[in-house]
C-alpha cells in the first residue's frame, strides 16, 4: 500500500509535534514497512525533494502564514495535484485545518481512495479563547461557533478522523458528524532515556524546571513566567526554555530580567534534546490547547515528572504518580504544583515504567496501519466498480 501524508502543519526548518510525528512515522516504515511505501508532501521555503529514511519528502514552495510566520500555507493546487497524480497513493492522510481533504479528493478524480484526517490542533479554542480576554464571551462564542463550522467543512470529504487524546475525541464526537477514532501518539524509547545514576543536572543544587515547545501565544507562556517568578521568591530553582516562535523576543526579555532563567534556543529533535530532558528535574507544560502532548511522553520516558494543565491531551496522559495537573490559566496553582512535585522524590521511579507499558511509536503506528488497512479493504470494491463503469 502506498500511503501519502499531506499537511500544512509541518514547520520547514523548525520543530513541532507534526514534524516529530512524520519523522517517527518514516522511521517506522523504514524498519517495519514491508509492503508499505510512503510519500510526504509539506510546505517549504522552496520546491525540493529529499529522503527521510525510506520515505520521499516533497516540499512545495509556500508563503508564510501571516498569523504565525513560522508556519507556511499551501496555495498551489495544480502543483500539488501533479504530485498526487504521479505518486498514485492508495490512501492519503491530511491535517484537518485546511482544504487539503477537498484538494486531495478533487485531484484523485475517479480514484475513490480513502482519505484520513488527523486532528493535531484544536482550532476552536485556539482562536476563541484569546478573544474572550479582549472582547468578552459573546464574541468568543461566536468565533468558536464559526471555527467549528470551518473544521466541519475541512473534514467533509474525509472517510475517518483520527485524534490522539480522549478529551479531544469527546469534543469532536459532540461537535461533528464524522467517524472519529482515537489513536494515541507515542515516544521514542531509545532516544529518550532516564539519566544514569549520579548524573548532575546543569542547575547544580537548583532543581531544573524545563519548558520545551513553541514560543507562541497558544502555549500560555505568561502562566509559566508568572509561576516561576513566584517560585523564585520561595526557593532556589532554575528555568530552562527550549524552543522558538513568535514570542521569542518576549522570552528573551524575560530571561534578561529574571534571575536563574536560561534560554537554550531551538534544539532539534534528537540526542541533544534528549539530553535536555535527562538533565532536568521536571517538565512544565502551561498550555491548555494541547490536543495530545508529545513533550509529556518525552519527559516521562526521560525519567522526569510533568506538571501540565487539566485540559486537553495532558489531562488523559498524567496521573498523580507521574506528575500533576494545574488549573488552566492559574500561575499560582501552576507554581504550587511544580513545587509539590519537585518535593516528591518517588515520582521519577515510576515515570519511565509508565510510558514503557503504555506508549511507544510501534503501538501508535501498529494501530494506525490497522485503520489504514480496514479503510483500504472497504474502499477497494468501490474503486474496482468505479473503474469498471469508467
Amino acid at each position: 500500500m502506498h500511503i501519502c501524508d499531506l499537511t500544512t502543519l509541518y514547520i520547514d526548518g523548525g520543530e513541532g509535534g507534526v514534524n516529530t510525528y512524520l519523522t517517527e512515522k518514516a522511521r517506522y516504515f523504514a524498519a517495519h514497512g514491508g509492503s508499505y511505501s510512503h510519500t510526504i508532501i509539506v510546505p517549504g521555503a522552496t520546491n525540493a525533494t529529499h529522503s527521510l529514511f525510506r520515505s520521499t519528502v516533497y516540499s512545495l514552495r509556500s508563503p508564510r502564514f501571516f498569523y504565525n510566520p513560522h508556519h507556511r500555507i499551501m496555495l498551489h493546487y495544480q502543483q500539488l495535484k501533479q504530485l498526487l497524480v504521479e505518486a498514485k497513493p492508495d490512501l492519503i492522510e491530511v491535517d484537518c485545518l485546511y482544504f487539503l481533504g477537498h484538494w486531495a479528493r478533487t485531484a484523485m478524480g475517479k480514484r475513490r481512495i480513502p482519505l484520513v484526517g488527523f486532528y493535531h490542533t484544536h482550532l476552536p479554542s485556539f482562536y476563541a479563547r484569546p478573544l474572550t480576554q479582549c472582547f468578552g464571551s459573546v464574541v468568543s462564542q461566536r468565533v468558536e461557533s464559526l471555527a467549528w463550522a470551518y473544521v466541519a467543512y475541512c473534514m467533509k470529504p474525509l472517510d475517518k478522523v483520527l485524534v490522539a487524546s480522549h478529551d479531544i475525541y469527546k469534543r469532536l464526537v459532540e461537535n461533528t458528524h464524522k467517524e472519529v477514532e482515537q489513536v494515541p501518539l507515542g515516544v521514542n524509547l531509545t532516544l529518550f532515556q532516564a539519566p544514569r545514576d549520579g548524573a548532575k543536572t546543569p542547575g547544580g543544587s537548583r532543581p531544573v524546571i524545563l519548558y520545551v515547545g513553541r514560543l507562541s501565544q497558544e502555549k500560555d507562556l505568561s502562566v509559566l513566567f508568572e509561576a516561576f517568578q513566584l517560585l523564585n521568591r520561595q526557593g532556589a530553582y532554575q528555568l530552562r526554555i527550549v524552543g522558538d516562535g513568535p514570542l521569542r523576543g518576549k522570552t528573551e526579555r524575560f530571561v534578561r530580567t529574571t534571575p536563574h532563567v536560561v534560554y537554550e534556543g531551538l534544539v532539534p529533535y534528537g540526542e541533544r534534546l534528549a539530553e535536555m530532558y535527562a538533565t532536568a528535574d521536571i517538565l512544565a507544560l502551561p498550555s491548555r490547547n494541547e490536543t495530545f502532548g508529545l513533550t509529556v511522553l518525552e519527559a516521562l520516558a526521560s525519567g522526569i515528572p510533568v506538571v501540565a494543565i487539566n485540559q486537553g491531551g495532558p489531562s488523559n496522559l498524567l496521573y498523580p504518580g507521574v506528575g500533576s495537573l494545574a488549573a488552566p490559566g492559574d500561575p499560582v496553582d501552576f507554581a504550587e504544583k511544580l513545587a509539590s512535585v519537585l518535593e516528591d522524590t518517588t515520582m521519577k521511579q515510576r515515570c519511565r515504567m509508565y510510558v514503557e507499558q503504555h506508549f511507544s511509536w510501534d503501538k501508535t503506528f501498529g494501530k494506525l496501519l490497522d485503520v489504514y488497512e480496514n479503510l483500504h479493504k472497504a474502499a477497494r470494491p468501490v474503486w474496482h466498480e468505479t473503474r469498471r463503469r469508467g
